[in-house]
């Protein structure tokens, strides 16, 4: 590091962040040659001191395992040579063994403890906070102080990359997974503080609300939002995603440049759908290289997922059904065929959720607009979810409230409540705004599917019987007719950003009125043979040449 990180550090030490770490502690044998030391300038400050002094009872430190001690040696090494191949296996490997065999249910050695029995250098200390408090987060209770802590790591490291991108030296480089896992957190720890605070309000624990009073700024909504554009911008991402061949340095070189601000995207999509902002959620991946051949994204399976959860949300609740069919059927059809996750990793658990969540919104946007979709996927849900798809079918608004409820993301305020006005604060509201924003779409659809099946048996029929066959009179149904046509007709997106698109009449049955009579059209159109055979062809060359690449 260089000595302006140190400043910003608050450290008045000069020498480099991991320069001249053979000089530093790297080992337990070493800490304690650092001990001795202490210990003797102390006893000297004490012989010099009044002797009717009371001493002060020595600081219980956490006691740190050897294999432990060896693995943050090692870590510190590899920091140092910037060996990135060797901090992937210390990360996904090392780190989620000794998690499991001695901190399944407790909490790492405090960085205090680490930093006096193993090494004092201060990018090495931010990166061990990241991984404490992440494991405090995914596996333990967490703390009012644990949260003020995460957030304040997390604004030391994030302050410190940024720096080095604007100055355009990084002063560290680490494994993808690592980077997509701190982005990912950051955001993860910004939401669940969010509805932590709601939680306590409505709860009326007085210490917790006088907490989040006395600490405005911890997780504040525009702080995280401003960390994610600073990081999107330093890195220069997006000229790259926009030109990959005309540009030099930054994120045309590095790798942890390039990555760093394109999950700095990600999470800015997913940030502003847990505001309810989707088409500013969309603009924000409007250069994601979703044309090429292996895009980024691919690199990581819980970015994937990611991207295409709330992109595939985003086109739902902007009533872009086809489009939301398309893309859940993407990443569900190739999460069926992909295997290399780590089970080890806490990201396993929180994806296996994610495709759940995602069939769920499918089966509504399939029950809002339906459709053909791959077969293995309509058998998963034959299988699976009958019972629900019956019922989404049937026009069932308690079942369309439970799916969306149970998949949608938890959303947040953007705003910090009022804490004078107790009484009459809604833990909830985020989510209820946008569930009866959901539910509002739906009631103005729930005939359409029936109507439609109705049709699908004419050629033309007076409007009188339709209605007497849809339960309505001949008005109410001249105005479901009328809602048929404005509903089905939706933007599709065949390429380009996820924003553009073309409209399309995106029902199964068209039909027009001519006074008392609808008329429906019933030539349907075939797909040709070859063009299925050829869709096949192409799939299984697709898999062949994923296969000859792994």
């Amino acid at each position: 590091l260089k000595p302006r990180w140190l400043e910003l550090l608050g450290s008045g030490r000069s020498r480099n962040a991991l320069g001249a770490l053979s000089g530093g502690r790297g080992s337990a044998a070493m800490a304690a040659d650092g001990k001795k030391t202490a210990r003797q300038l102390a006893d000297e400050e004490e012989s010099d001191s009044d002797a009717s002094e009371v001493p002060l009872e020595p600081v219980r430190r956490d006691t740190i395992p050897s294999a432990v001690d060896h693995f943050l040696g090692q870590l510190l090494e590899a920091l140092k040579k910037r060996a990135i191949p060797e901090l992937h296996k210390l990360y996904e490997d090392t780190y989620n063994k000794l998690t499991s065999d001695l901190y399944s249910n407790k909490k790492w050695p405090q960085a205090d403890a680490v930093k006096e029995q193993v090494s004092d250098e201060p990018l090495f200390l931010i990166l061990y906070k990241e991984l404490y408090y992440r494991h405090i987060y995914a596996r333990l209770s967490v703390s009012l102080e644990d949260r003020r802590g995460s957030w304040e790591n997390y604004c030391k490291l994030l302050d410190l990359i940024i720096s080095d991108l604007e100055s355009g030296e990084l002063s560290m480089l680490l494994p993808a997974q690592w980077l997509w896992d701190m982005t990912d957190e950051f955001v993860y720890h910004y939401q669940t503080f969010c509805m932590m605070r709601g939680k306590a309000i409505k709860a009326q624990k007085e210490n917790d609300v006088a907490f989040f009073r006395d600490n405005p700024d911890v997780w504040k909504t525009t702080t995280v939002l401003t960390y994610l554009h600073r990081l999107v911008r330093a890195s220069k991402v997006e000229s790259y995603l926009s030109d990959k061949t005309s540009g030099s340095g930054g994120p045309f070189s590095c790798e942890t440049t390039r990555l760093l601000g394109y999950f700095s995207l990600m999470q800015l999509l997913r940030v502003h759908s847990l505001l309810g902002d989707y088409h500013l959620a969309m603009r924000t991946i409007q250069r994601i290289d979703m044309q090429e051949e292996v895009p980024l994204f691919c690199k990581i399976p819980a970015c994937h997922v990611t991207l295409y959860y709330y992109m595939g949300f985003a086109y739902l609740m902007m009533r872009r059904y086809a489009d939301a069919i398309r893309t859940f059927s993407e990443i569900l059809v190739f999460l069926s065929k992909t295997s290399g996750v780590n089970h080890m990793s806490y990201q396993f658990d929180a994806m296996s959720k994610k495709q759940d969540q995602m069939y769920a919104l499918m089966l509504i946007a399939l029950a809002l607009s339906p459709r053909q979709i791959d077969e293995s996927l309509e058998k998963t849900i034959r299988d699976k979810h009958g019972e629900k798809q019956a019922r989404l079918r049937g026009g069932e608004e308690l079942c369309f409230e439970e799916l969306f409820s149970y998949a949608c993301p938890k959303f947040v305020s953007a705003a910090p409540p009022d804490y004078e006005a107790n009484e009459s604060f809604n833990a909830n509201e985020a989510h209820q705004r946008q569930l009866h924003l959901f539910l509002q779409e739906m009631r103005q659809q729930q005939f359409l599917p029936r109507i439609g099946a109705y049709m699908k048996l004419y050629t033309a029929i007076t409007t009188t019987k339709l209605a007497q066959l849809c339960d309505m009179d001949t008005d109410a149904l001249r105005d479901q007719l009328m809602c048929v046509m404005h509903k089905t007709s939706q933007k599709v997106r065949s390429n380009g950003a996820p924003l553009n698109g073309e409209p399309s009449h995106c029902s199964e049955v068209e039909f027009y009125l001519d006074g008392d009579m609808v008329h429906i059209n019933a030539q349907r159109i075939e797909r040709d043979h070859g063009e299925v055979f050829l869709e096949q062809i192409l799939k299984f060359q697709d898999l062949l040449k994923k296969m000859e690449k792994s």
